[in-house]
């Protein structure tokens, strides 16, 4: 099976093939394809992707694999253009979110050289949100179900064991007929930070409401379904210390102002533009 590192070149490639984009200064030619030049440009988003990707220090083996699937990706592309393909709406509408793209990477790097944030600036970001670095991790088992009903009759089999048993039958029900892919192998076993925004806000809300050892009588119902949740364990809240957020924090705030600057800037052209809504 190609990797996806693979498929990700060989993408690459048929875009780059089909565009006939100038090569970029100081690039290096790899392959010469019916008259096209891929040069080592092409590794550009791959490079975005993870830094330390490095072409030239690849094994031989993989440097070969690597071209086979950029010259697969440019006899393709050639032939999507033999059949008229780079004619079709498809083709239209995929050069015009490839060069919105090509803009807004030119933007962001661009933006990256000349706007900058301080420490003095993280540390006064950092004193004015006190709560947003208050962390507080839970270790729960939870069931998730896409019925009400279904939740209820789970919750009506635990009821059914002695209190000694409770998690082991919260495991085995949670092997059973839990439907979250991320847990269910595991006995619904999770160990998250029970503030983040990224869990559910009504799942978070009943976890701080129990005691070690109890499971929630009724269904929570979230956006996902329904869940029925056994709390091991749930740690008391500590705050980060700036110095340990300090650089993310920094990174996270010249985003933010870049955000800003790019929808300023967007929001420009939009008001230039002359916009007409099809009936």
């Amino acid at each position: 099976m190609k990797s996806f590192v693979l498929k990700r070149v060989a993408q690459v490639a048929a875009i780059s093939s089909l565009c006939l984009m100038p090569m970029a200064l100081n690039a290096k030619v790899l392959v010469n394809v019916d008259g096209i030049e891929i040069s080592d440009s092409i590794f550009s988003a791959l490079k975005q992707q993870n830094p330390s990707f490095n072409y030239d220090a690849l094994p031989e083996a993989q440097k070969k694999q690597l071209l086979d699937e950029i010259i697969d990706g440019v006899v393709t592309a050639n032939a999507a253009k033999k059949e008229g393909l780079d004619k079709s709406e498809e083709y239209r509408m995929a050069n015009l979110q490839m060069l919105s793209g090509l803009w807004l990477k030119k933007q962001v790097d661009s933006l990256s050289k000349t706007i900058n944030v301080s420490v003095a600036d993280a540390k006064k970001f950092y004193d004015a949100n006190p709560k947003a670095f208050v962390t507080q991790n839970a270790e729960v088992r939870h069931i998730l179900v896409q019925k009400e009903q279904d939740a209820k009759n789970i919750i009506a089999e635990i009821n059914k064991v002695p209190k000694a048993k409770t998690e082991s039958k919260f495991e085995e029900l949670a092997k059973k007929l839990s439907i979250d892919p991320g847990s269910k192998e595991n006995g619904g076993l999770m160990k998250l930070p029970i503030n983040s925004p990224a869990i559910a806000p009504e799942f978070a809300q009943e976890v701080l409401k129990m005691s070690a050892g109890t499971y929630t009588k009724n269904p929570v119902k979230t956006r996902y379904g329904y869940h029925i949740i056994y709390l091991k364990k749930l740690d008391k809240p500590a705050t980060q210390t700036f110095d340990s957020v300090k650089g993310q924090l920094v990174e996270l705030l010249k985003q933010q102002k870049m955000e800003e600057v790019l929808k300023e800037k967007v929001k420009k052209m939009r008001d230039s533009a002359k916009i007409t809504y099809g009936k």
